[in-house]
């Protein structure tokens, strides 16, 4: 699972130390929504394979980001948390380039105690919305933004969707299935980073997901973190690993109902002009679930 909406920001505030870390609480997640009605069921032939598909689904999705790290001796801290409220139109038929989606935010909140990183004004996602394709791997492709002013100004903590949609196999997902895949992003929020990721995920059962009958999802990932860039006109390298693990849920018709990832990264952030070196370590827990 590659939910992971703050990675941009977690790249591009690499360069900056805090002079006064605080250590806020997030907020507790946010409570299960009411049960969604089940699905149609999937078309007779069809019955064994899962295909994301044509829907019209809201989501909710969390971020709870802890970081530590040294600077000149000093160890600091540093939790936040956000949430992103936005709706996904998935419209058929699908072409040779995925489905026509549209995904578009109402909002994103920090949690209570806690603040937006780098000060980035969450106001400006309000209706901001992404449009592009979804291929039958998962992927959310070809985006264009509704104003790219304020997609640039939020892609440290917006990104563009791009990996929101569990990856599934190119002839669709079976009870049982496993497959590896592996998966490179240049992340350019905050110069050019390089996330490569090796992915090995499992479809492991059938389960219940807020009534209604979903396929279970299983992914463990190994990826790293290699790149140079500026943040306030101070150049930067970052090097790191980390390893991740998640739970994604399709449900038989194809509507994605969510999942929780989290993962772990150890890396440090190199400054040359000043000689040093800053180690970090962060770890993140993503939760996804659906609106009523």
């Amino acid at each position: 699972m590659r939910h992971l909406l703050l990675v941009a920001a977690s790249i591009s505030a690499l360069s900056c130390a805090p002079k006064h870390p605080s250590n806020p609480t997030p907020a507790n997640p946010t409570s299960p929504p009411p049960l969604l009605p089940p699905g149609p069921p999937p078309a007779r032939g069809n019955a064994d394979v899962i295909r994301l598909g044509p829907s019209a689904l809201r989501y909710v999705m969390h971020q709870v980001i802890h970081i530590d790290q040294e600077f000149q001796g000093m160890r600091q801290p540093l939790d936040f948390g956000l949430r992103a409220f936005f709706a996904v139109t998935i419209t058929g038929p699908a072409d040779t380039s995925g489905y026509p989606t549209t995904i578009t935010i109402d909002s994103i909140v920090a949690d209570s105690g806690t603040t937006a990183p780098m000060g980035i004004n969450l106001g400006a996602a309000k209706a901001l919305s992404f449009v592009g394709r979804l291929t039958p791997k998962g992927a959310f492709r070809n985006q264009t933004a509704s104003d790219s002013t304020a997609a640039q100004s939020l892609a440290p903590v917006v990104g563009s969707f791009k990996n929101f949609f569990p990856r599934l196999p190119p002839n669709g997902l079976t009870l049982g299935a496993t497959w590896t895949d592996s998966v490179t992003e240049n992340d350019r929020a905050a110069g050019s980073v390089t996330v490569k990721s090796i992915n090995r995920s499992h479809a492991v059962a059938w389960e219940d997901r807020n009534g209604t009958r979903a396929m279970r999802l299983d992914v463990n990932s190994d990826f790293t973190v290699k790149g140079s860039g500026q943040q306030t006109g101070q150049p930067f390298e970052v090097a790191g690993t980390g390893v991740r693990s998640g739970t994604d849920f399709v449900a038989a018709d194809g509507r994605y109902l969510g999942g929780e990832s989290r993962d772990s990264t150890a890396m440090t952030i190199t400054l040359p002009i000043q000689a040093m070196t800053i180690p970090r370590t962060q770890v993140s827990k993503t939760t996804v679930t659906v609106l009523p």
